[in-house]
């Protein structure tokens, strides 16, 4: 296997970083443990064009407008962003071949792009992932976390 060089992480493990699920903390200990250990190896992160506008509606639902922004400027810092020109027609590929959300093929095709891995906390996009052949990591699922620990 090879190393793991780069990773694209989705929107729903930087939620559960920020936020603690009542009744399901591991959501947040696993999101928080990964982000950590990303930023411990220096790992390149990338995220499609529309990262930014998802983070901050899915921030904004449970946090200060103001707070969301601070946020957004810490993470921004530590993220390459790709540009849509580069990602779209990859992404209408796999929107077709898999019928997932196009969110998420946008992010799928921005790990093919950038020959990463793709860390998620949906389960769904992790199964469309595995369909267009990218090594993708569900963190809810205690084989796929333990596996992407060893790999990282």
């Amino acid at each position: 296997m090879r190393p793991v060089h780069a990773v694209v992480v989705d929107t729903s493990v930087l939620a559960d970083y920020y936020f603690l699920f009542p009744g399901n903390p591991e959501r947040h200990n696993r999101a928080r443990a990964i982000l950590d250990k990303l930023s411990d190896l220096g790992l390149p992160v990338y995220e499609p064009f529309l990262f930014e506008v998802e983070l901050r509606a899915v921030l904004v639902r449970r946090i200060d407008p103001k707070n969301v922004l601070d946020i957004l400027n810490i993470v921004l810092e530590h993220i390459n962003v790709i540009d849509e020109k580069l990602i779209h027609d990859k992404a209408a590929e796999i929107a077709l071949h898999t019928g997932c959300r196009a969110v998420d093929a946008y992010y799928i095709a921005t790990t093919k792009h950038t020959d990463a891995i793709l860390i998620t906390n949906d389960r769904k996009m992790r199964d469309n992932a595995s369909k267009s052949g990218i090594e993708a990591y569900y963190l809810l699922n205690n084989k796929d976390y333990k596996t992407l620990i060893i790999r990282l």
